[in-house]
C-alpha cells in the first residue's frame, strides 16, 4: 500500500509539473502574440507605399516625352512622392520598434520555461524574432538610402539645365541599392516564415495538452 501511495504521489507531481510547464509556455505565447498586435498597421502601410510606388512609376513614364518645364513640374511631384514614402518607412519603423519593445516580455518569459522541449521551441522563436527585427532594420535602412538617392535625382530634374551624363550617374547610384534591398527583403520574409512555423508548432503543443 505504501508503494502505491508513493507511486500515485509521484504521478501527481509529474502532472503538476506538466501543467506548470504548459502554463509557462502559454505565458510565453501570450507575450509573443501580444507583441504582434503592435504590428497591426503594417499591411495598411504597405498598401499605401505600393500606391505611391505606382504613382512614381506613372510619373517617370511621363518624363520620357516631357519638355523641360514639364520635367521641372514632374520633379516636384516626385520629390513629394518620395517624402511621403519616407514618412511611411518611419511609421513602419515605429511599429516594429514597438513590437520589439513589447517582445521583451516574451524574451523574459522564455527564460522561465522549465520544460526542456518547450524551452527549445520558445528559444527558437525568440532567435527568429530577433533576426527578423534585425532584418527589418537592415531593410528599412537600405530602403531609406535608396529613396534618398532617388530624391537627389528628382531634385536634379528640377534644374533648368539637365545633362544626360548627370542623370545616368544618379540612376547608377540608385541601381546599386537593388540587390541589397532584395537580399534584406528575402531575409525578412524568410524569418517571418520561420516564425509562423514555430508559432504553429507551439499552438499545437498547447492544443494537444
Amino acid at each position: 500500500m505504501k508503494k502505491f501511495i508513493v507511486l500515485l504521489g509521484g504521478a501527481a507531481l509529474f502532472l503538476s509539473a506538466c501543467s506548470n510547464a504548459e502554463s509557462e509556455l502559454n505565458d510565453f505565447y501570450d507575450a509573443f502574440t501580444g507583441s504582434l498586435t503592435e504590428e497591426k498597421g503594417l499591411g495598411e502601410l504597405n498598401e499605401q507605399y505600393n500606391e505611391l510606388e505606382g504613382s512614381k512609376a506613372s510619373m517617370q513614364e511621363e518624363l520620357n516625352n516631357a519638355d523641360i518645364k514639364e520635367i521641372n513640374s514632374i520633379s516636384e511631384e516626385l520629390q513629394t512622392n518620395t517624402a511621403e514614402r519616407l514618412e511611411l518607412l518611419e511609421e513602419e519603423r515605429g511599429l516594429i520598434a514597438d513590437s520589439d519593445e513589447a517582445f521583451e516580455d516574451a524574451r523574459e518569459a522564455a527564460e522561465d520555461i522549465s520544460n526542456e522541449e518547450y524551452k527549445k521551441e520558445a528559444d527558437s522563436l525568440v532567435t527568429a524574432m530577433n533576426e527578423r527585427f534585425d532584418a527589418h532594420k537592415t531593410m528599412t535602412d537600405t530602403y531609406t538610402e535608396a529613396l534618398q538617392a532617388e530624391d537627389a535625382l528628382f531634385e536634379y530634374l528640377g534644374n533648368e539645365d539637365i545633362a544626360q551624363d548627370e542623370v545616368d550617374e544618379h540612376l547608377n547610384k540608385i541601381a546599386e541599392y537593388s540587390e541589397p534591398i532584395n537580399e534584406a527583403s528575402e531575409r525578412f520574409a524568410s524569418e517571418t516564415e520561420k516564425i509562423n512555423q514555430l508559432k504553429s508548432e507551439i499552438e499545437q503543443i498547447l492544443e494537444n495538452n
